[in-house]
C-alpha cells in the first residue's frame, strides 16, 4: 500500500523518504508571484519572502493534475492507496482529493484529519507505521480515526500582524494588543482554528503549550510529539529540551512550518501537537 499526503504536513524530508511518502505540493502567491510549496520555494525562503510582503500571502490547494500525477505514480506500485490530507474545514484540498479519486481507477480512500502541520504529518506517520506492520487499509483507516480523535494541535502566536494583513483583526486592536503585550494561543478542534487563550507576555503563553500537555493526563513514553515554529529554532530547541524533561516521549519531531499553517501563524509562531 502507499500513502499519499499534501505538502502541508511539515513532515521532514528524511521521514517522507525512509516511507516513501508521496506528496501533492499546495501552492502559494506571494506578491503577485505563483510558487509551489517544497518544489520552488522552501519553508525559509516562505519565511524571507513573507516578512518582507506588505500583504498576507494566499495558499491554495493543489491543482487537479497535481492528485493526478501522484494517484496514478502510487497504483503502478500497489493496488491500494490511501491518501491522507490537510483538515477539509481549512482547506479544500481533501475534497479537490476526493474529487479526483472518482475520475481514477484505483482503490484509493481519502482521509480527512481535520488538523494541520504535524497534526496531518503524524497521522501519516502513524498510517505509515501501521502499513509496515501489515494492517489493511480498512485497518489503518478505523486506527488513524481512533489517533485523530485524541490528537491535539496547540499553536503560540508571536504577533497580530498577519492577523491583520488578512483582514481578521484591525489596526487598532492590534495597536492596543501590542501596547498590553497580548499573546493569543490557538488550537485545533474539529478541524476548525479557535482561540484558547490570549495571555499578557511571551513566556506566560507559551506555558500554555506545556500545560495543555499536562491536561492531557497521558503517558507519553510511547508517544511521538511534534513542534514546528515559523523561523525561531532556538525557541523550538528550548521547548523540545522541556518537553522531553518533563514527560520524556518516545520522540520529538522538530521541524519548520510550512505555508499552510505559517501564513496565518506569522514569523515567531510555534505550534505542538501531541
Amino acid at each position: 500500500m502507499r500513502i499519499i499526503t499534501d505538502s502541508s504536513c511539515d513532515l521532514p524530508s528524511e521521514l517522507i523518504e525512509k516511507f516513501n511518502v508521496l506528496v501533492v505540493p499546495l501552492r502559494i502567491e506571494i506578491d503577485g508571484v505563483d510558487y509551489v510549496d517544497g518544489v520552488n520555494l522552501s519553508h525559509e525562503e516562505f519565511f524571507e519572502k513573507m516578512s518582507m510582503s506588505a500583504s498576507l500571502p494566499k495558499t491554495s490547494q493543489p491543482s487537479p493534475q497535481s492528485f493526478i500525477d501522484r494517484f496514478m505514480e502510487g497504483l503502478k506500485e500497489s493496488e491500494d492507496l490511501l491518501s491522507i490530507h490537510l483538515s477539509s474545514c481549512l482547506s479544500g484540498t481533501y475534497e479537490g482529493a476526493r474529487q479526483v479519486k472518482e475520475e481514477v481507477n484505483g482503490n484509493i480512500e481519502v482521509f480527512d484529519t481535520l488538523s494541520g502541520s504535524l497534526g496531518v504529518g503524524l497521522q501519516v506517520l502513524k498510517a505509515c507505521q501501521l502499513a509496515k506492520e501489515g494492517f489493511e487499509k480498512s485497518e489503518i483507516v478505523e486506527k488513524i480515526k481512533e489517533y485523530r480523535e485524541q490528537l491535539r494541535v496547540v499553536v503560540y502566536l508571536e504577533t497580530l500582524e498577519n492577523a491583520v494583513k488578512g483582514g481578521r483583526v484591525s489596526r487598532p486592536k492590534e495597536f492596543i494588543s501590542n501596547l498590553l503585550n497580548l499573546k493569543p494561543v490557538v488550537h485545533v478542534e474539529d478541524g476548525y482554528v479557535r482561540v484558547l487563550k490570549t495571555l499578557r507576555g511571551k513566556k506566560k503563553a507559551i506555558r500554555v503549550l506545556l500545560e495543555e500537555m499536562e491536561k492531557k493526563k497521558t503517558d507519553y513514553s510511547d508517544q511521538i510529539v511534534g513542534i514546528t515554529h515559523c523561523d525561531c529554532l532556538e525557541e523550538a530547541q528550548k521547548l523540545k529540551d522541556e518537553i522531553i524533561e518533563r514527560f520524556n516521549p518516545s520522540e520529538v519531531i522538530l521541524t519548520t512550518m510550512g505555508p499552510v499553517i505559517g501564513t496565518h501563524a506569522g514569523i515567531g509562531g510555534l505550534l505542538i501537537c501531541f
